[in-house]
């Protein structure tokens, strides 16, 4: 078995870890670091390679008692992983195992085992009967789903497999109210450590729970173990749990691009200002940043600014991105989360997030969305109301139109430009018709683009056409997208929700190809599978 160690302290609390993954299919990389730790901006963890037995070990040296993680690095870079959290306590051996595609954690330290105990005590009361709700709706659902898309079928359209679907929903919803209520219960009833480092973790990311969380924190683990520095961290974190619009701003210390630290309130004190908290790693961030600058250069002479600040694990990432968008505000960084500006802003794992303030540092939006914040700018600038945008305005002309007996398909319109567009402008005219469903700011919508390019190149003069129908999507952002992407077929631009919700779609990238006659033949190909399926049909012609 590998051991590693890893130093990020003075090691006062030594820990050993092992486990064990009785399924190796998912990865053999395991990776064991700090349960806020970002792997996109941090190289604060450590690896543990698996042998031939699925065995693997490694020892951790820290400063202090801490709640640790452990996942898989092949599941993690899939962009789909499972994790357990675990404390790593001083002279602990923590046992880990993984099977059936979840982790979980045997043993561990004293305050470990306290938490293993109610675990145990979780599964037989409510854990075990959700998995086994869910491994019974994956059994009967997905066959018949399956099913249907090869059919070429919408499985949304099928009312009693919905309704089947619904029921599985239900009844594992409130199994699951039913265990959240219950652990509330028992971490009042049962104090130990291991709950002051659940409610900041769960303080992150559950935002429908955090009135219970932070209740459940002054009734009971306000004053427990107040030498232990989490106490701080619960503390920040219900702070940011009041960075709403009408709620003050906080201020903190970021870095120049030169390493310095400021302040940063001192940045747009007296101003109107939009604190942008984004990534060079993060697309749909830059492009919301990229949106700013027309904002920012029509009215930073009227009492109106913009701070940038940049999660990154190098200051070149952030000061590159930045020339080359062509942001010109000023632009801190918090480099590895050295700062903890993104905790202390409510935005955890997050790529970034947008706060507007008033002169005075009251929140007036969190909006990352320009046409609903230039609003509420020309407002605080004390500015009369604008006329709204006109893609907007357009957008809500958009219909899903009547079925008629002589369209196999569902028809939609959508208004861009003063002109009106229709599904049936390209589907049923006697051509096969290959309709791509994406938008710019999606990541995999692009990386599909080069199939659907391939496929209209190779297959257009054999009587394939290929339509773009960006969802949810400004259509300055999707003309930008053509543009840079080389797309050449005819695109379906500001049909925002309305195709998606004709055709049933909850994510994109989607495809759905059309018979001449305006049938659908297949839903959801992707890649190579796309090439396979016009192969097969054009392969005599």
């Amino acid at each position: 078995m590998l051991a590693l160690v890893a130093m990020t302290g003075r090691g006062q609390v030594k820990c050993h870890i092992e486990g064990e993954l009785r399924d190796t299919t998912q990865g053999k990389t395991v990776v064991i670091c700090l349960a806020n730790v970002d792997l996109r901006v941090s190289d604060n963890y450590i690896t543990a390679e698996a042998d031939a037995q699925g065995h693997f070990s490694c020892n951790v040296e820290t400063d202090k008692m801490s709640l640790y993680k452990v996942f898989l690095r092949e599941q993690w870079e899939r962009g789909s992983w499972k994790y357990a959290n675990y404390l790593v306590e001083n002279g602990a051996n923590v046992s880990l195992r993984f099977d059936d595609n979840q982790w979980k954690v045997i043993s561990g330290g004293p305050e470990q085992t306290l938490k293993v105990a109610m675990d145990a005590e979780a599964d037989r009361l409510y854990r075990n009967k959700m998995n086994a709700i869910n491994k019974q709706a994956e059994a009967e659902i997905r066959p018949k789903v399956e099913a249907l898309l090869a059919q070429g079928k919408n499985p949304e359209e099928d009312t009693l497999l919905m309704k089947r679907n619904a029921e599985f929903m239900t009844e594992n919803e409130k199994l699951y109210d039913e265990y959240k209520a219950w652990e509330m219960e028992y971490y009042a009833a049962h104090p130990m450590q291991y709950t002051l480092y659940d409610i900041a973790d769960q303080m992150q990311y559950s935002s429908s729970r955090q009135d219970n969380l932070i209740n459940l924190y002054h009734s009971s683990y306000e004053k427990f173990h107040p030498e232990n520095t989490i106490h701080n961290t619960i503390r920040t974190l219900e702070a940011t749990w009041l960075l709403k619009p009408g709620k003050p701003y906080i201020d903190f210390e970021a870095r120049t691009a030169e390493g310095e630290k400021v302040k940063v309130s001192s940045l747009y004190k007296g101003k109107v200002a939009i604190i942008d908290l984004w990534a060079s790693w993060c697309g749909p961030c830059r492009q919301h940043s990229r949106d700013l600058i027309p904002l920012y250069e029509k009215y930073k002479d009227k009492g109106f600014t913009v701070v940038g600040i940049a999660r990154e694990d190098e200051v070149s990432r952030m000061t590159n991105a930045a020339k080359k968008d062509g942001y010109p505000w000023q632009n801190l960084v918090d480099l590895k989360d050295e700062l903890n500006v993104w905790q202390k802003n409510g935005l955890s794992f997050a790529g970034g997030g947008m706060y507007l303030i008033d002169r005075d540092g009251t929140i007036l939006s969190t909006s990352t969305e320009v046409d609903e914040l230039e609003p509420l700018i020309r407002k605080a600038l004390g500015l009369p109301e604008e006329a709204p945008t006109k893609w907007k305005a357009e957008a809500e002309q958009n219909r899903i139109e009547p079925k008629a007996p002589a369209k196999p398909f569902i028809d939609f319109s959508v208004v861009y430009n003063g002109k009106i567009t229709r599904l049936s402008d390209y589907v049923g005219r006697g051509q096969y018709v290959l309709v791509d469903f994406w938008a710019s700011w999606c990541a995999p919508c692009r990386e599909e683009i080069p199939f659907i390019i391939a496929a209209y190149d190779n297959y257009k003069s054999k009587g394939l056409q290929v339509l773009g129908i960006a969802i949810n999507d400004k259509p300055a952002h999707t003309e930008t997208a053509i543009k840079e992407l080389g797309i050449t077929y005819p695109q379906i631009i500001n049909s925002q929700k309305i195709a998606a919700d004709a055709y049933g779609i909850q994510a994109i990238p989607y495809t759905i190809l059309f018979a001449p006659d305006g049938t659908i033949l297949a839903r959801g190909l992707r890649g190579e599978e796309i090439d396979a399926k016009l192969e097969e049909i054009f392969k005599d012609k």
